[in-house]
Order: structure tokens, then sequence, then C-alpha cells
């Protein structure tokens, strides 16, 4: 048996009592069981003001005895008695004093079914009731918390209406025990049938179902009906969802599951900024409409102006394209880039299919025709442009289990692109681009660090006389921070960047969110592209940095400056960026 204190919080006060300017009356308890101490003065904590009078001081000090047997009933003390001190005046300490009794255990569980169920849906219920044991302690959680399991159990396997009749609980005071009786009704067996929509605004019927996770005789699941939920939710094109199954089956003696949708605005746009001394000022900004022919499909114009390259582009999306998740991606833009390499003028159209095949998995492949203008930099001159059109077949595999993009604290992601592709013009040459990366994020001890570790590797195979973007360059805020743009590529005899074969970057930060709304980062980056991939892990160079993140809600501002380990003549120091989202 222990004592402890609880004290009444007055207005003025917080949690700790620092700068706290009302009295504090503490409710003393004596008696109470070990171990529950703490939990015991959380139940009693309260943040009302000090009582006006005797009678009021006793009124309160009733209260918490009254709650304090609750609470210790709750934990299995059944038989718990709290006598509250007679108060006699209202400076007094109001004291709890604490007969506990003996802890009460199970002596029996068992289940009664007002219908039969399967046998193997039995089987499932006898071995949720093994999980509160004869012997174990009679917790009021883990009594009702079984009581939830055992309905779940049903809903899960078939029977959406399952529902409680309740807990009947025998306590015996002579043997400290207590017999428990769980009454359930299964209700029917239900099979789902088809999605009914009373109102689908601008989207067609059609496209809704796409978005159904049975097939119509599939026994219902609260997974399946979960699921739908946030296909719908995902799908960006509502903004209320209502899914209910049918009470009544139809003629078939199927399920039909009702849909109650509101249809969300159509229209979004938006805007960003990025800043670095290495690549720049930026800003982009996008319009978007989505639901054109109400089959879900979104329209999408972005532009983006910075110091070294300018974009606009217009995106075609059209989503479950036969089945859920396979959707199509056409683009067509314009850009032009201005780059210690190369001055790049360009005009692209692509359009490519993706297929998911789970929740992390997917495959996409497609098609695009990139028409340049292109002038390189070597040996210190600007070459006349070369004229080129080149045909490529991106193909691409990834993987994700990360559930925040802008803010990844746990989970994986992994890319494979592998492009094929044919450049004409002003020169003829083939060629395959592949780039292999992947990214890992863990919380530390499940406080507030994470750790994030991002590896990037790429091979160029085929003619050089490709457009040079197609070559890789390392260096910059989206490859190695701490180094110029592109400045950690092969170079001419005179210095003149001329694009690498191969590359290999990789990063690894410690996150810290000390409060909702601040946050910083220590990093260290690492990578160089090269001539060949024997050469490139010879020419790494290593920079390190510290960063902060500010959190608006939508995601992290960021603000890193990295300064080179090895820094070489001609290199600045250091090396500043802004963005929004995490780095990787």
């Amino acid at each position: 048996m222990g004592a402890v204190t609880a004290c009444a919080g007055f207005p003025g006060s917080n949690a700790n009592g620092i700068g706290s300017t009302a009295r504090q009356v503490p409710v003393e308890i004596d008696g109470v069981p070990a171990g529950l101490e703490a939990r015991a003065k959380t139940v009693l904590e309260t943040d009302h003001a000090a009582p006006r009078s005797v009678l009021e001081a006793r009124n309160r000090a009733s209260m918490s005895a009254d709650t304090l047997e609750e609470f210790l009933a709750s934990e299995g003390y059944l038989a718990a008695d709290v006598s509250p001190e007679l108060v006699e005046r209202v400076e007094k300490k109001p004291r709890l004093d604490v007969s506990a009794g003996d802890l009460f255990r199970i002596a029996s569980v068992s289940v009664t079914l007002a219908t039969p169920v399967s046998d193997t849906l039995q089987a499932r219920l006898d071995a949720e009731k093994q999980k509160l044991s004869p012997g174990a302690p009679a917790r009021t959680s883990d009594i009702e918390d079984l009581d939830r399991r055992l309905v779940r159990t049903l809903r899960d396997r078939g029977h959406a209406f399952a529902e409680s009749d309740g807990i009947d609980v025998l306590a015996s005071r002579k043997d400290k025990t207590v017999e428990l009786t769980y009454a359930l009704r299964p209700g029917p067996f239900v099979r789902l049938g088809d999605m009914v929509m009373t109102e689908t605004g601008g989207t067609d019927a059609d496209a809704i179902r796409v978005f159904r996770t049975w097939t119509p005789g599939d026994p219902y699941s609260a997974e399946k009906i979960d699921q739908l939920r946030l296909r719908l939710r995902s799908s960006g094109l509502f903004d209320g969802i209502g899914v209910e199954v049918s009470e009544t089956p139809d003629d078939n003696g199927l399920y039909p599951v009702n849909l109650t949708l509101s249809e969300a605005k159509r229209r979004s746009i938006g805007a960003g900024v990025t800043a670095s001394t290495t690549d720049g000022v930026g800003a982009d900004a996008f319009w978007e409409r989505r639901n054109i022919t109400g089959a879900g499909d979104t329209l999408r114009v972005q532009a983006e102006v910075a110091t070294l390259a300018r974009e606009l582009a217009t995106t075609y999306t059209r989503p479950n394209i036969g089945r859920y998740g396979r959707t199509l991606t056409a683009e067509a833009g314009v850009r032009g880039e201005e780059t210690d390499a190369y001055d790049l003028q360009g005009i692209k159209f692509g359009a490519a299919l993706s297929q998911p095949f789970n929740k992390n998995f997917t495959l996409s492949a497609g098609a695009s025709l990139d028409a340049t203008r292109t002038k390189e930099l070597r040996l210190r001159a600007l070459l006349e442009p070369r004229e080129l059109y080149t045909l490529s077949f991106p193909l691409a595999a990834t993987y994700s289990t990360v559930k925040k993009p802008l803010d990844p604290q746990e989970g994986v992601r992994a890319f494979l692109g592998v492009e094929p592709g044919l450049s004409l013009g002003d020169a003829t040459a083939g060629y395959t681009r592949m780039l292999l990366s992947g990214s890992t994020y863990r919380k530390i001890a499940d406080g507030p660090f994470v750790a994030a570790l991002r590896g990037e590797l790429g091979a160029f195979l085929g003619s050089d006389s490709v457009p040079l973007d197609r070559l890789f360059f390392a260096g910059g805020g989206g490859s190695v921070r701490g180094f110029e743009y592109q400045s950690l590529s092969p170079r001419d005899s005179t210095g003149a960047l001329i694009g690498g074969r191969s590359l290999f970057d990789m990063s690894a930060e410690l996150r810290w969110r000390r409060s909702d709304r601040l946050g910083y980062v220590l990093f260290v980056d690492s990578g160089a592209a090269a001539g060949s991939v024997e050469d490139v892990f010879g020419d790494l160079r290593t920079a390190v940095g510290v960063g902060v993140r500010y959190y608006p809600g939508f995601g992290p501002i960021r603000v890193d400056i990295a300064t080179p380990l090895d820094r070489r003549d001609g290199e600045d120091p250091v090396q500043f960026y802004v963005s929004i989202g995490q780095s990787f």
C-alpha cells in the first residue's frame, strides 16, 4: 500500500504549477494498491476552483471517494471501500482512506449465441475467448475489450449486423472471483451485392463502381467496406462519404451497399517557392480542374520559373481505366535550362500507363517524344546548337510504404527506372538510361527522432551524342548539398562540365521534431557523377550540414546549410537551401 497526493488545479494554474496564481487544494489518498498511485491521482485531478464552504468541500470529498471506488473496481478491486475524512474547515486537505481488499480474478468465461454460426467461425470465437483466461485480474478494460473483439470477429467474417446483448458478471465475494457470460446476436450471414448510389453529383456511376472492393456474392467484411471508404476518400472527388450496408437483401439474397456522396470542389490552385545559393531562386504555380468528363479525370497546368530553368506543362490524368488504379497520364510542355554545362530549349509530348498490383507496388510504361535545341559548353565555349528528336520508352517500378510523402517518418521507398531511347536529327544515337533509388525512414525509440537514409545509383549505356541532359550530373540541392549545381560531374580538359555515364549519391539525416511547429536536422551527403562505375566511387565528395524545419500544417518548410568536408580552391565554404517538404 502507498500514499499519494493529487492536486486539484484552479483556473490560472498549469500542469506543473509553474506561474500559478490561484490556490491549489491537494487531495490526500492513503491505502491505494502499489502500482496504481499515479493513475489514481490522474482520475481525481480537477480544474475546479477552491471550495467556498465546508459543505462544498465535504461534497467534493464524497464525490472523489465515489470516483476512486469506481476506478479501483475497474482494476479488479470489486470490494474496495473509500471513506472520506470529515472536513471541518475549507483550508484542510480532503483525505480519502482506502481499503482496497483483495483483487478479484476471472473464474470462467462463456459465450452464448442467439443463432448458431459456422464451425470455423465458432472456432475463431473460442480462440478469442481464450485470450481472457481464468485467473486473470478482473479488469473492466480487459472484460469490455473481449466483448468488442468477439463482435468484431463476427463482423469480419460475414455477420455485418452482429451485436452484443451485454456481459453478465457474477461475482463471488467469498471466492474473490467473477464468472463472465457474453451474450451475442450474430444476425444473418451477409453476402454483399452491388453498390446503390442515391446521388453521384457530376461523377458517372460506372466510374464510382470501379472503386468497389468486392465481387457481388462475396461475404461481408469490415475491411472491404473500410477499403472502399479509403478509395473514395483518396480519389479527391468527394468531401462527404457515406457507406451503409442495407439491412434487407435483394431478390438474389445479396445485401446492397448504399452510398451517399457529396461532390468536392472541382478546381484548385497552388504555388510554392524555392531558393538556394547553388540552384538559384524559383517559383511554381498550378491550376487544376478535376472530374472534367465525370470519370474522375484531371487537367493540370503547371508553370515553374527559376534562375536555371523554366517550364510550362499541361498534364491530363485519367484514373481507373477498366479496373481500379490503372491510370493514363498524358503530358505536353515546353522547357528551357541554362546551366554551366549546356543551354537547352525543348518541347515534349508523352504518355504513360501505370498499374498498381497492391497498395505498395506499381508498374508503369510509357512513350515520349522530346524535341530539343542544345548548346553545349565544351572547351570553355558554347558549341553550335544541336537539334535532336528523342523518342524514348520509359519503364518504371515503384514501391512505397511511406504514408506522409512531404514528411516521411516510417517506411521505405524504392524506384527502378529503365529508359531506352533513340535520338535523330543532327546525330543518330541510341541509348539506355537506368536509375535505381531508395530511401528508408525509422523512428528512434518511438520518440521525436527520425533516422532517414537515401541512395541513388545510375548507369548510361550507348552513344554520348544524345541530348546532354540525358547524362548524369551531381551536386546541388536535389543531389549533394554543399556543392554547386552539377559541379560534381566529369569535365573536359578545360574544366567544362560534360556529364557522366554513371552516378552515385547518398544522404543520411537525423531529424528531431522538437515541437509541433519546429524541428532540426543533421545531415551528411556524398556523391559524384563519373565516366564509369569504377570511377564514380573514386570521385565521391562529401558535405555535412544542419537544417531547420518549420511545420505550418501542410508539410515542413525546410532551410538547410551545408559545407564541403574537403573544400577545394574555388568552392564556396557554405551553401543555403530553402524549399517545401523534407529533402527526401
